[in-house]
Parts: structure tokens; C-alpha cells; sequence
């Protein structure tokens, strides 16, 4: 089996009946595609989930079959390709007025 992207890395994890994203270090994948992840302990900083330190997580746990990703904040939102529709709209809107007046 390839090894999965997610495989090995902590991740903001959308669970069902949970309103907040949690952290959880994603240890393996499963053969029917679930994956076993590991909760870190109360008291643990965020700036060091990523050093993964076996202290610092409880045991391994299955996933829910229904969770999602959370997705990060460096991702285009729909402000920014607005923002570009409206560039794009106003630059329309010159070279017209520019071609009008010649």
C-alpha cells in the first residue's frame, strides 16, 4: 500500500458532533482506508505537536468514519478571487472609457 499523504503529521481534524477542529497526530492508515490517530495530552503547547514526542500523546484511537480535514487558512478564500473579479471588472471599465474618448 502507498504510503498516504497524511501519514506521520499533525492535523486539525473536523469530527462529528464536535464544533471545534482538534489536533491529532495521524500514526498509520488502515487497510479499509481508516486511519489511527493519537490525541495529545492536556497541558502540551500547540508549537510543539509537531515534535511528536511519545509523552506528549495518549494512545492510539480509530478515526470516525466521518471527519474531514480542516482547511487551512493559506487557502484562496472567496474574498481574494472577488477581489480579483473587481480588478479585473474596473480595468474593463477604463480601457472602455479610453477607447470612447479616442
Amino acid at each position: 500500500m502507498p504510503q498516504d499523504k497524511y501519514v506521520g503529521k499533525v492535523k486539525l481534524l473536523n469530527l462529528p458532533n464536535n464544533t471545534r477542529p482538534r489536533y491529532r497526530w495521524i500514526v498509520r492508515k488502515r487497510d479499509d482506508g481508516r486511519y489511527i490517530a493519537r490525541t495529545p495530552k492536556i497541558g502540551v503547547l500547540l508549537k510543539d505537536l509537531d515534535k511528536k514526542l511519545e509523552k506528549d500523546y495518549n494512545s492510539e484511537r480509530l478515526l470516525p468514519k466521518k471527519f474531514s480535514f480542516w482547511k487551512s487558512l493559506n487557502s484562496k478564500s472567496n474574498k481574494t478571487k472577488k477581489k480579483d473579479q473587481i480588478v479585473k471588472l474596473k480595468s474593463i471599465k477604463v480601457e472602455i472609457i479610453i477607447n470612447y474618448l479616442q
